[in-house]
Protein backbone atom coordinates (compact mmCIF):
# COMPACT_ATOMS: atom_id res chain seq x y z
CA UNK A 1 0.00 0.00 0.00
CA UNK A 2 0.99 3.56 -0.91
CA UNK A 3 -0.16 6.22 0.60
CA UNK A 4 -0.74 9.03 -2.10
CA UNK A 5 -0.49 13.22 -1.78
CA UNK A 6 -3.96 14.82 -2.39
CA UNK A 7 -5.29 15.07 -5.04
CA UNK A 8 -3.03 12.30 -6.80
CA UNK A 9 -3.31 12.45 -11.15
CA UNK A 10 -2.91 9.53 -12.73
CA UNK A 11 -3.91 8.19 -16.14
CA UNK A 12 -6.28 5.66 -15.88
CA UNK A 13 -6.99 3.60 -19.49
CA UNK A 14 -6.35 6.90 -21.19
CA UNK A 15 -8.26 9.05 -19.06
CA UNK A 16 -6.85 11.41 -17.06
CA UNK A 17 -8.03 11.06 -13.64
CA UNK A 18 -7.74 12.97 -10.12
CA UNK A 19 -7.98 10.36 -7.01
CA UNK A 20 -8.99 12.15 -3.34
CA UNK A 21 -10.63 11.43 -0.19
CA UNK A 22 -13.04 14.42 -1.39
CA UNK A 23 -13.29 16.09 1.92
CA UNK A 24 -11.57 19.21 0.40
CA UNK A 25 -14.24 19.60 -1.51
CA UNK A 26 -16.70 19.80 1.46
CA UNK A 27 -15.60 24.08 2.17
CA UNK A 28 -18.58 25.43 3.48
CA UNK A 29 -18.50 22.93 6.58
CA UNK A 30 -16.49 25.16 8.19
CA UNK A 31 -15.95 22.98 11.66
CA UNK A 32 -14.97 20.23 9.52
CA UNK A 33 -12.06 21.84 7.37
CA UNK A 34 -10.74 23.40 10.38
CA UNK A 35 -10.64 19.79 11.95
CA UNK A 36 -8.91 18.93 9.28
CA UNK A 37 -6.30 21.50 9.05
CA UNK A 38 -5.50 20.67 12.55
CA UNK A 39 -5.18 16.81 11.88
CA UNK A 40 -3.02 17.05 8.61
CA UNK A 41 -0.39 19.59 10.76
CA UNK A 42 2.49 17.16 10.89
CA UNK A 43 3.47 18.74 13.92
CA UNK A 44 0.04 17.12 15.36
CA UNK A 45 0.31 13.84 13.94
CA UNK A 46 3.86 13.67 15.77
CA UNK A 47 2.16 14.75 18.83
CA UNK A 48 -0.36 12.20 18.33
CA UNK A 49 1.72 9.50 17.39
CA UNK A 50 4.01 9.79 20.44
CA UNK A 51 1.29 8.52 22.29
CA UNK A 52 0.12 5.16 23.56
CA UNK A 53 -1.47 3.41 21.32
CA UNK A 54 -4.67 3.06 24.46
CA UNK A 55 -4.37 6.64 24.44
CA UNK A 56 -4.67 7.25 19.92
CA UNK A 57 -7.63 4.74 20.11
CA UNK A 58 -9.55 6.91 23.02
CA UNK A 59 -9.25 10.14 20.79
CA UNK A 60 -10.33 7.99 17.75
CA UNK A 61 -13.43 6.89 19.47
CA UNK A 62 -13.97 10.15 21.03
CA UNK A 63 -13.51 12.11 17.34
CA UNK A 64 -15.88 9.53 15.48
CA UNK A 65 -18.59 10.43 18.05
CA UNK A 66 -18.33 13.89 17.58
CA UNK A 67 -18.59 13.10 13.79
CA UNK A 68 -21.86 11.07 13.73
CA UNK A 69 -23.56 14.01 15.95
CA UNK A 70 -22.08 16.52 13.54
CA UNK A 71 -23.14 14.18 11.06
CA UNK A 72 -26.41 13.42 11.97
CA UNK A 73 -28.28 15.16 9.03
CA UNK A 74 -26.22 13.98 6.16
CA UNK A 75 -28.81 15.93 3.85
CA UNK A 76 -27.27 19.48 4.99
CA UNK A 77 -26.18 21.27 2.01
CA UNK A 78 -22.58 21.99 3.63
CA UNK A 79 -21.65 18.31 3.95
CA UNK A 80 -21.67 17.61 0.17
CA UNK A 81 -19.10 18.49 -2.01
CA UNK A 82 -19.31 22.97 -3.23
CA UNK A 83 -19.45 22.10 -7.41
CA UNK A 84 -17.07 25.59 -7.72
CA UNK A 85 -14.51 23.21 -5.64
CA UNK A 86 -14.69 20.27 -7.93
CA UNK A 87 -14.59 21.93 -11.08
CA UNK A 88 -11.69 24.10 -9.89
CA UNK A 89 -9.86 21.07 -9.63
CA UNK A 90 -10.70 19.77 -12.41
CA UNK A 91 -9.30 22.85 -14.85
CA UNK A 92 -6.41 23.01 -12.03
CA UNK A 93 -5.32 19.30 -12.89
CA UNK A 94 -6.45 19.26 -16.17
CA UNK A 95 -8.30 15.70 -15.57
CA UNK A 96 -11.41 15.07 -16.96
CA UNK A 97 -12.44 12.40 -14.48
CA UNK A 98 -12.34 12.18 -10.49
CA UNK A 99 -12.83 9.84 -7.78
CA UNK A 100 -13.55 10.29 -4.42
CA UNK A 101 -15.18 9.38 -1.00
CA UNK A 102 -16.10 11.29 1.98
CA UNK A 103 -19.32 12.11 1.47
CA UNK A 104 -20.37 8.42 1.29
CA UNK A 105 -23.21 9.46 -1.45
CA UNK A 106 -22.37 7.38 -4.48
CA UNK A 107 -23.22 8.82 -7.93
CA UNK A 108 -21.85 10.01 -11.12
CA UNK A 109 -21.82 13.81 -11.49
CA UNK A 110 -21.63 15.56 -14.41
CA UNK A 111 -19.48 18.87 -14.54
CA UNK A 112 -19.22 21.19 -17.43
CA UNK A 113 -15.63 23.41 -17.26
CA UNK A 114 -14.64 25.17 -19.47
CA UNK A 115 -14.24 23.75 -22.92
CA UNK A 116 -15.13 19.96 -21.60
CA UNK A 117 -17.41 17.75 -19.68
CA UNK A 118 -16.31 15.86 -16.90
CA UNK A 119 -17.25 13.12 -14.80
CA UNK A 120 -17.17 13.25 -10.51
CA UNK A 121 -17.59 10.05 -9.31
CA UNK A 122 -18.13 9.42 -5.69
CA UNK A 123 -17.30 6.61 -3.76
CA UNK A 124 -20.40 4.89 -1.15
CA UNK A 125 -19.63 3.79 2.64
CA UNK A 126 -18.94 0.28 3.67
CA UNK A 127 -21.17 0.35 6.90
CA UNK A 128 -24.69 -0.08 5.38
CA UNK A 129 -23.49 -0.70 1.92
CA UNK A 130 -20.70 -1.53 0.04
CA UNK A 131 -19.68 0.65 -3.05
CA UNK A 132 -17.65 -0.85 -5.63
CA UNK A 133 -16.02 1.17 -8.98
CA UNK A 134 -14.78 -1.07 -11.78
CA UNK A 135 -13.03 0.48 -14.39
CA UNK A 136 -11.50 -1.61 -17.84
CA UNK A 137 -10.47 -0.23 -21.15
CA UNK A 138 -13.72 0.19 -22.82
CA UNK A 139 -16.38 0.69 -19.71
CA UNK A 140 -16.75 2.03 -15.79
CA UNK A 141 -19.42 1.03 -13.38
CA UNK A 142 -20.45 2.22 -10.03
CA UNK A 143 -22.29 -0.52 -8.15
CA UNK A 144 -23.68 -1.09 -4.54
CA UNK A 145 -23.60 -4.04 -2.69
CA UNK A 146 -26.41 -4.79 -0.20
CA UNK A 147 -24.26 -5.30 3.42
CA UNK A 148 -26.46 -8.72 4.23
CA UNK A 149 -25.79 -9.90 0.47
CA UNK A 150 -22.55 -11.68 0.28
CA UNK A 151 -20.73 -10.68 -3.30
CA UNK A 152 -21.36 -12.96 -6.33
Amino acid sequence: MTLLDQPHVIDLYGTRTVLLHGDQLCSLDLRYQRYRKRVNAPEWQSRMLARPIWFRRGVAALLRGASRLHNRDPAAVEMDVVDADAEELFQRSGASRMIHGHTHRPFRHVHRVPGRTTERIVLGDWYAQGSVLTVTPDSLSLDTLERDRPPD
